[in-house]
């Protein structure tokens, strides 16, 4: 997450043009540029591009509440395509490769019975991968309603991951701006910013300790 803003922020302006060309190009289009976005995310998350980096592009185009919106129904467009090409077109090589990951096999078990609040768990705390979650929650007995309602608990990881995108394009176009923002605009970002990070935090620490239960459980009931 970091590396991404640094890279944003950094990139020099040759990044901060191309940004401006294609937050321009996307506005242009109105509703459907929205949607191209949307659209390349959910393919781009099935590919395996790090859904972080695709949620910070998203601030970064779109800004805050714009960018929260496109990124989450991006996202969980792109976990219930991974969700149902696992379970109906990859299955068997999916359940190969989770041979090789005994972590994820231990909470694939824990589904069973307590499906929708493990992904809530796992959304909240990002503790494997957000491609190889969907993939893995297609290949259990978990159904593709509670896999999509589960997927709302990844909300507050999405505002934070934007927030930082956000944070990083209004660094880069501050650069090409004849009127700056003032001192007072920065502090609030800054401000909010710091606060979106210290509940997500905790949630996220909440969340991994009820995770590390239920994968206790779940290891125990496997012996």
């Amino acid at each position: 997450m970091l590396a991404g803003a640094t890279v944003l922020v950094f990139g020099g302006r040759a990044l901060a043009a191309h940004l401006a060309a294609l937050t321009s190009s996307l506005h242009a289009l109105g509703a459907w540029g929205g949607v191209l976005f949307v659209c390349g995310f959910a393919i781009a998350s099935v590919a395996f591009v790090p859904a972080g980096l695709l949620t910070m592009l998203a601030g970064a185009l779109f800004g805050l509440v714009a960018g929260v919106v496109y990124a989450f129904v991006g996202a969980s467009l792109g976990a219930c395509l991974a969700f149902l090409i696992a379970r109906y077109v990859a299955r068997a090589t999916v359940e190969r490769w989770l041979l090789h990951y005994p972590r994820i096999a231990r909470l694939r078990m824990a589904v069973g019975e307590n499906g929708r609040r493990i992904v809530m768990l796992l959304r909240l705390s990002p503790v494997i991968p957000f491609s190889a979650i969907n993939l893995a929650m297609g290949v259990t007995t978990m159904r593709l309603i509670d896999f999509t309602v589960a997927n709302f608990a990844m909300f507050p990881v999405t505002v934070l991951y934007v927030y930082y995108g956000a944070a990083a394009g209004a660094l880069v176009a501050a650069r090409g701006e004849q009127h700056p923002k003032d001192t007072a605009y920065w502090v609030l970002f800054a401000l909010g910013l710091c606060a979106t990070i210290a509940v997500t935090t905790i949630v996220a620490r909440l969340a991994a300790r009820a995770l590390a239960r239920e994968e206790g459980s779940s290891h125990e009931a496997g012996r």
